[in-house]
């Protein structure tokens, strides 16, 4: 499969993971990011990967967050979101299993998809939405992930519904992953193609 689409999707994990960081450590909301993200779970049936996040130009912020995980691993940050993407990997291959957690979500998007498009107006209903869903569902599933950062933000229930709307999104992006024939020892060895294909994608 095209080491194009895996990177979109590795990218789109990544968009998501950003901002799960940036609310958890800082409370800091990039509202443009996050709705790439949301957006992504309403797109059903993609004429290609890159229609699931609309262009490179919202990938961007994911592009480079992947691109500083390949390039530099002693990052803080970036060790931090290779163990969330690593368990939204397993979360994602557990959850396609499970026809019943499949169903309850495809259900509660597919009421939600109205709202989604009066984004800018219902952002906080949406994700108030997405973040039960995701604990009626994806939080029942080991490995269950643990998000680090300031605790004062992490308790706060508007902060932990965003992360849990954004940790959905990045489920999205590791199902994307697989379809499009991730595999974790592609991930190793292929470092050098994902890189020079993130370069490409940036210029």
């Amino acid at each position: 499969m095209s080491i194009g689409n895996k990177t979109i999707a590795l990218a789109g994990i990544h968009l998501a993971l950003n901002d799960v960081q940036r609310i958890a450590w800082h409370a800091d909301y990039h509202y443009s990011d996050i709705d790439t993200s949301i957006r992504s779970l309403f797109v059903r049936s993609p004429n290609d990967y890159l229609e699931v996040y609309g262009s490179l130009e919202n990938l961007k912020p994911g592009l480079n967050a992947l691109s500083t995980s390949f390039r530099n691993k002693q990052d803080k940050q970036a060790l931090e979101r290779a163990r969330y993407m690593v368990n939204l990997m397993m979360l994602s291959k557990k959850f396609s299993m499970n026809n019943a957690l499949v169903k309850q979500v495809d259900t509660t998007l597919n009421m939600l998809e109205a709202a989604v498009d009066d984004l800018d107006n219902q952002r906080d209903y949406v994700i108030d939405k997405i973040a039960h869903l995701y604990q009626n569902t994806l939080s029942k599933i080991n490995p269950r992930i643990i998000v680090y950062g300031q605790p004062e933000i992490l308790n706060n229930a508007d902060h932990a519904a965003a992360i849990r709307t954004l940790l959905l999104a990045g489920l999205r992006g590791a199902l994307l992953w697989y379809q499009a024939g991730g595999s974790q020892l592609g991930l190793l060895l292929g470092k050098g193609k994902y890189l020079k294909t993130i370069d490409q994608m940036l210029a």
